[in-house]
């Protein structure tokens, strides 16, 4: 890919980089000029999102990962909020429809695992994470405002993706559909979320970087929206383990307090194992997953 049309120096180098995992959604490559060392990112997307995360997220929430130049608005909004580095957009630019950011390089080596790493990192990580949704919004939707549900709305508008995530994607899987009515009495027994604030809806350690002390960047936010954020504990209940958590618990406790999750547990498992997080993983043991908090 020549991406030439970016810069005003010469490209000296450009190296594809690879998150780490299969079937991601973004083009990232680290471009070398003679006065700068930074990342370059876009879509691999070129039609409407149509698998389950992307499809589920732009429902859900309004995102699209083709919509690159939104992340101009996510990081350094993001910038402000916390003590996790996150990569500053520098410029951008674009051929036809495919939008191109410019990013800076932050120093680490991507997590591979939040299991076994010095608690000093996952407290770092921990209250990032925490000094994040000490920010508060009172819609459900997107960064840039352009997809809005009011909070009092917002579980109907998810037992309404539900029923759709469920008939598009999975209507052969005899035991998720099943399993739809009594998750909607649940949500259906679900409070008004309190607020909403910035959640990453594929929270994963491969997102980070590290230096062995702390967390020294967040550079995969393409899935950032505005939700409750115990979204966010559900995610980390299947990235982290009973030692792990107890570290992340410190960090985070710092700035405000863990969320009680137990009447949202269910029903935001399901959809997250509807939006296939982590794959597709076994439904019964992902529903049945150890409660970490």
């Amino acid at each position: 890919m020549n991406l030439q049309f970016l810069f005003k120096n010469p490209i000296k180098e450009t190296l594809e980089l690879s998150p780490g995992y299969e079937e991601h959604a973004s083009d990232v490559w680290l471009v070398k000029t003679n006065n700068q060392e930074v990342v370059v990112r876009s879509s691999k997307m070129k039609e409407d999102p149509n698998n389950e995360f992307w499809w589920g997220c732009k429902k859900l929430f309004g995102i699209d990962p083709r919509q690159v130049y939104e992340l101009e608005h996510v990081n350094n909004t993001l910038s402000k909020l916390t003590s996790i580095p996150i990569p500053r957009v520098i410029d951008k630019g674009g051929i036809l429809t495919k939008e191109f950011v410019v990013v800076e390089k932050l120093k680490g080596q991507i997590v591979g695992s939040f299991i076994d790493q010095p608690s000093s990192v996952l407290q770092s990580f921990g209250e990032g994470l925490a000094k994040i949704h000490r920010h508060k919004e009172n819609f459900v939707g997107n960064p840039s405002r352009s997809f809005q549900v009011s909070l009092k709305e917002f579980n109907q508008h998810m037992k309404d993706a539900l029923i759709e995530l469920v008939t598009r994607f999975h209507f052969k899987e005899e035991r998720i559909k099943s399993m739809l009515p009594e998750i909607n009495n649940l949500i259906n027994e679900l409070p008004t979320p309190e607020y909403s604030t910035f959640v990453l809806v594929d929270m994963d350690p491969t997102q980070f970087l590290s230096d062995g002390r702390e967390i020294t960047g967040l550079v995969d936010t393409e899935a950032y929206v505005i939700a409750p954020r115990e979204l966010d504990f559900i995610a980390l209940e299947y990235v982290l383990d009973v030692k792990s958590v107890q570290d992340f618990k410190k960090g985070y406790e710092r700035v405000m307090e863990i969320p009680n999750l137990t009447k949202c547990r269910m029903p935001y498992r399901y959809l997250y194992r509807l939006l296939e997080v982590q794959g597709s993983v076994d439904i019964e043991g992902w529903m049945g997953h150890k409660t970490l908090f």
